[in-house]
């Protein structure tokens, strides 16, 4: 029985392409290149998770890829997987590959409650979550009661201090307020 705890979360299946039973995927970690190592992803269906042979897929651009599983290959079977998460079994990894993978997420949840300022706006609050699951890894921040979405990109990092606490951002004008940006236009 595969368990929850042994799996790394890759994606979501967001939809149905074509008619032979492909689907949309939007990759959330970037593991998914490891796809030569693992020949199969997991789904939770009814509360259990369930592997599902690979039997193709193609890049869709940065974040999301057509996928095609062993079995499936109509409209409708495909239509019952939209919304599932997909997964990898850790099990296809080698050790240093999955302590990796853990260290970096470990490292990157580890920012949270870290506050963050700008060396033009000044402090901006706290980091309460980040979204992994685009692209481009965004620190949420509460921006005095209001949600920020600031890119977490290493070229806008100018510091970052474990034993206070803070990261100090050099981020593009207008990012922050952009009410300030399209007045200053």
């Amino acid at each position: 029985m595969i368990k929850e705890d042994q799996l790394i979360e890759i994606g979501v299946i967001t939809k149905v392409h074509g008619l032979r039973g492909e689907m949309n995927v939007n990759i959330s970690n970037p593991v998914f290149d490891e796809v030569s190592r693992c020949p199969y992803i997991v789904c939770c269906i009814d509360g259990i998770f369930v592997p599902f042979y690979i039997e193709s897929y193609r890049w869709k651009g940065n974040a999301s890829i057509l996928l095609m599983l062993d079995g499936i290959n109509d409209v409708v079977k495909a239509g019952q997987f939209c919304g599932l998460t997909i997964y990898f079994d850790r099990k296809c990894f080698t050790r240093k590959e999955e302590e990796a993978y853990d260290a970096e997420a470990e490292e990157e949840q580890g920012l949270i409650g870290y506050m963050v300022s700008d060396v033009t706006a000044g402090p901006l609050g706290p980091i309460t979550d980040i979204n992994d699951q685009t692209a481009n890894v965004l620190f949420i921040i509460d921006h005095n009661g209001t949600e920020l979405l600031v890119p977490a990109a290493d070229e806008l990092i100018d510091s970052i201090d474990d034993d206070n606490r803070t990261i100090i951002m050099n981020l593009p004008v207008g990012l922050v307020n952009l009410d300030e940006a399209e007045s200053e236009e």
